[in-house]
C-alpha cells in the first residue's frame, strides 16, 4: 500500500503543478483564457524511465510516440504482425503499481483476436503488438495518450494512467 499512495501522491501533486498557471489565472479573474488541457506526455515518460529503472529493465525498445516494447521471449522468424492482419494475444493489463485491471485469465484464458490497425482496440495495441512476431512474448508500456487518456476506464482505470500490458501473441493470419 505505501507505494501505491507514493506514485498517487507523486501525479496529484505534478498534476497540481501542472495546473498552477491556469489556477492562478483563474484566480486573478482572467476569465478569457480558456482552460488549458494538461499534457502528460512528460510526467508519463518519467514515470515509465522510473518504473524500468526500479525494475532493473535495460532491454526496452522506445517508440517515437513514447510506447515502449520490452521483449521477454523473441521469435523473429515467427509471422509478423501487421496493420490488416488478424492477430491472436493472451495479454495482462495492469496499473504501473502490479493492480491487474484486466486479463485473459479472467476471461476463461481465451485469446481476444482483432484486426490490427484498425482502430478496435486502444492506439497502444494496435502500435505495440505491430511490433511483434508469432509466438513472441512481450511487455507494452504504454503512455497515458495511448491507452485510455483523460478519460480512463470506469472504475478501474484512472484518468491519465501509464498501462503496462504483458502480450504474448499466438496467432497472425
Amino acid at each position: 500500500m505505501p507505494f501505491r499512495f507514493s506514485a498517487l501522491a507523486s501525479r496529484l501533486a505534478l498534476a497540481l503543478l501542472l495546473a498552477a498557471p491556469s489556477l492562478l489565472l483563474t484566480a486573478c479573474g482572467n476569465r478569457e483564457q480558456p482552460t488549458a488541457n494538461v499534457d502528460y506526455t512528460k510526467a508519463d515518460e518519467a514515470l515509465i524511465q522510473k518504473y524500468l529503472a526500479d525494475n532493473k529493465i535495460t532491454t526496452a525498445q522506445r517508440q517515437p510516440s513514447g510506447l515502449y516494447y520490452v521483449p521477454l521471449a523473441p521469435n523473429p522468424t515467427g509471422t509478423p504482425a501487421a496493420p490488416g492482419k488478424r492477430v491472436s494475444v493472451r495479454y495482462t493489463g495492469e496499473l504501473l503499481d502490479g493492480t491487474v485491471f484486466d486479463a485473459s485469465a479472467q476471461h476463461g484464458n481465451e485469446p481476444f483476436d482483432f484486426v490490427l490497425g484498425e482502430g478496435k482496440v486502444i492506439a497502444g495495441w494496435d502500435e505495440g503488438i505491430a511490433l511483434m512476431h508469432k509466438g513472441e512474448k512481450g511487455v507494452l508500456l504504454l503512455p497515458s495518450a495511448l491507452g485510455y487518456g483523460p478519460e480512463g476506464a470506469g472504475s478501474d482505470i484512472p484518468p491519465n494512467a501509464v498501462l503496462r500490458f504483458e502480450v504474448e501473441l499466438l496467432d497472425v493470419q
